[in-house]
């Protein structure tokens, strides 16, 4: 009870945090969040394939920040990040792992994880920007109420492992209580923002809670290759702050092209 309790009271801070940031200064206080996430995120990630180092860290976030600077298409971006997260997917699925060097590990840390936290904050940068205000934080809703149902739901009831060999913890009961939670969700975005119709929110929840079932899988795998339980311990009741964002890295570009390309028959 006591973790649990420890858990809720991180997340809710954690979620303020997001909230007000975007609400009262989605050009300033916005990208200063999104880049510290990035570099404390970034930093534990590669501390999985044993490489600590400050200064490649800083030039990674740096690096990914300066494509804003070069006007680099988003879309470009979305795509090369959608490819590596379907790459990781099936070396998931298919029992494989990485064990990567400096120059693999890097190229995965900026298309894994920097890569869908540069498209998040285009909000900040981009005068049209796809990712609005609005959609952003029906993503976060999404995301945090699939969160807190797969591993509230899992705890109580889950008898059924997921995926064993990954994360014996995560059940398939939690996973099935995610997904049906959609709708939930959907009708409380559609109350919210009102400009999109139920059936784009509800599309879009049960994209996000598979993908975001599936990220969370993805890192579980990335940490049991590095014999570790959590990225860091940052986040009391979380662990690192790339265990909190693995589900909203992982789908943030199937979000996007969604919205790009599909979200014109329903919205």
């Amino acid at each position: 009870m006591h973790s649990f309790i420890e858990r809720s009271l991180v997340g809710i801070a954690y979620a303020a945090v997001w909230v007000t940031s975007l609400v009262y200064s989605p050009n300033l206080g916005y990208p200063i969040l999104l880049f510290v996430i990035a570099f404390v995120a970034a930093f534990e990630m590669l501390k999985l394939y044993q490489i600590r180092s400050l200064a490649l860290t800083t030039l990674l976030c740096f690096g990914t920040a300066s494509l804003l600077v070069f006007n680099t298409p988003l879309l470009q971006i979305a795509i090369l990040s959608y490819v590596f997260q379907m790459g990781l997917t099936i070396l998931l699925f298919r029992r494989k792992t990485i064990q990567a060097n400096a120059l693999l590990a890097s190229l995965l840390c900026i298309a894994h994880l920097l890569f869908p936290l540069l498209v998040i904050s285009e909000v900040s940068f981009v005068k049209s920007p796809v990712f609005t205000i609005d959609l952003t934080f029906g993503l976060l809703f999404f995301i945090w109420g699939a969160d807190a149902m797969a591993y509230s739901f899992g705890t109580l009831f889950g008898k059924t492992p997921l995926f064993r060999t990954v994360s014996p913890k995560k059940s398939i009961e939690g996973a099935i209580a995610a997904i049906l939670f959609s709708p939930v969700i959907a009708i409380l975005n559609h109350q919210i923002f009102t400009s999109y119709s139920f059936s784009f929110w509800l599309l879009m929840g049960v994209l996000i809670s598979i993908t975001s079932i599936i990220g969370d899988l993805v890192q579980s795998q990335c940490k049991r290759t590095a014999g570790v339980k959590d990225s860091g311990t940052i986040l009391l009741g979380h662990g690192g702050v790339y265990d909190r964002i693995d589900s909203l890295i992982f789908t943030v570009p199937f979000v996007y092209l969604y919205l790009v390309f599909f979200s014109c028959y329903v919205s």
